[in-house]
């Protein structure tokens, strides 16, 4: 039962996302982005799933989870041009609002689509509510570090395509000098830094940099760590004291929680 409802859920996703490419390039582009995307982050929750030692069921709606947390992204990009929520949509309302049109969650009882549709509705929040159950907090906590974990790849594998195949919708800053240097105390203070306030590309280098300490699990911050993801992100921006003593405190984040959870 389980294996065909997820298999259902895979071809209703290949199906509905075909009629979003066309004949414009930077469309398609932007949706063949979001559809590897889309499948990344399903396999990324079920790892994440995995090494939490969760029950099938709970692995299975973790990728549930994973493959329809974006289902947004499409038509809001073919609507506004562009992947910013606050100049558009919240994709993550849109994306609820086509699962519910299109009853896609009809094969699951009704806690678990409400479990679904909660970790969907708040896996772009700057914050989590505080009053969410166990079960709430587990996948809300799940999606967002498994959604993190493959924009760090398309991020990273970005700074070497640029040149070759450049995305207006990866690259919305400017490329002005500088950078913004309350984000560096914000780092420092594991305090979360809001997506609207970032005015250039180092600005938004130092946003991603401030990821790593809003990860919650082992798997994720090893994750980033046999990626190299921080020497990467840190050497996009200048060579400075103030970065290197980001790049230093973020090392030593990524060491004490390892430790902590004993990787």
């Amino acid at each position: 039962m389980e294996k065909d409802s997820l298999k259902k859920y895979y071809n209703w996703f290949n199906s509905y996302i075909k009629k979003f490419y066309g004949d414009d390039p930077v469309i398609n582009q932007n949706i063949e982005l979001k559809e590897k995307h889309t499948l990344n982050v399903a396999n990324h929750a079920v790892s994440i799933a995995k090494s939490l030692n969760l029950t099938g069921e709970e692995i299975n709606t973790a990728e549930i989870i994973g493959l329809f947390h974006d289902i947004g992204r499409f038509e809001q990009f073919r609507t506004y041009k562009t992947f910013r929520d606050y100049l558009s949509v919240n994709h993550a309302a849109l994306g609820i609002k086509i699962l519910v049109e299109y009853d896609v969650l009809k094969y699951l009882d009704k806690d678990r689509q409400k479990l679904i549709i909660k970790a969907i509705n708040l896996h772009n929040e700057k914050d989590l509510p505080k009053d969410l159950n166990v079960d709430e907090a587990l996948f809300c906590k799940l999606i967002r570090d498994a959604d993190k974990l493959d924009i760090f790849r398309i991020i990273t594998e970005y700074e070497e395509e640029r040149r070759n195949n450049p995305n207006p919708a990866l690259d919305n800053l400017p490329f002005t000098p500088g950078y913004n240097k309350e984000l560096l105390q914000a780092i420092l203070t594991n305090k979360k830094i809001n997506n609207n306030s970032l005015k250039n590309y180092n600005d938004r280098k130092l946003y991603e940099l401030n990821w790593i300490t809003d990860l919650n699990y082992a798997f994720s911050v090893n994750y980033i760590k046999e990626k190299n993801i921080l020497k990467i992100l840190t050497d996009c921006l200048p060579k400075n004291d103030e970065i290197d003593e980001i790049s230093k405190y973020l090392e030593k984040y990524i060491e004490g929680f390892l430790k902590e959870e004993k990787i």
